[in-house]
């Protein structure tokens, strides 16, 4: 039954329509903190209420530091050009991500508000160029919120293959918290 689970929200994702941005939405210069005041300026006028499409849920994008946003995004990655553009794709990447699973926090002294994290995949076209994004959402209390995402390099179709094509326990793209880093590699 959970493979058959696994098997349905690949084909999901293969049949997924890519987030696509221009790829020069923001400004990149050789300055790498003001490419990050120039991400986090972007990205303050797309705060605001997103539903994923496969979910149904409502996702809030903010900028605070605490239990997820736009700082929490800028705190990895920000010295690459494709990670700063993709502050600009982010309602796109709420509302056409994929589900693949729930983790409970295991950190709570860390994050005492957060109950779970959501996990979800998406293609996004930077340009020319496809990238796979993970992202994660934090459920609270009062809402869940935009938690963090990473790109891989490797487009969607070549990803889904590599997890058809593994055995079990070898690729997994939600097994950890974002404390223990579910969003490296």
């Amino acid at each position: 039954n959970e493979q058959r689970i696994k098997e349905e929200r690949i084909e999901k994702l293969r049949n997924s329509e890519n987030a696509s941005i221009i790829g020069n939405e923001i400004p990149v210069t050789d300055d790498y903190k003001q490419n990050k005041k120039n991400a986090i300026e972007y990205g303050k006028t797309l705060k605001g209420e997103y539903t994923n499409l496969d979910t149904g849920k409502s996702v809030s994008l903010t900028s605070g530091k605490k239990n997820g946003g736009l700082y929490e995004i800028l705190q990895h990655d920000y010295k690459d050009a494709e990670h700063i553009q993709s502050i600009a794709a982010i309602p796109q990447i709420i509302e056409k991500s994929i589900y693949i699973d729930t983790i409970e926090n295991e950190d709570k002294g860390k994050h005492p508000k957060i109950e779970s994290y959501d996990y979800y995949v998406c293609g996004l076209t930077i340009g020319n160029e496809e990238y796979t994004v993970k992202a994660v959402v934090s459920n609270m209390e009062d809402g869940s919120r935009y938690y963090d995402h990473k790109l891989t390099a490797i487009e969607k179709g070549r990803l889904i293959d590599l997890i058809n094509k593994a055995p079990e326990s070898s690729v997994s793209i939600s097994t950890q918290t974002p404390e223990t880093d579910a969003l490296s590699g």
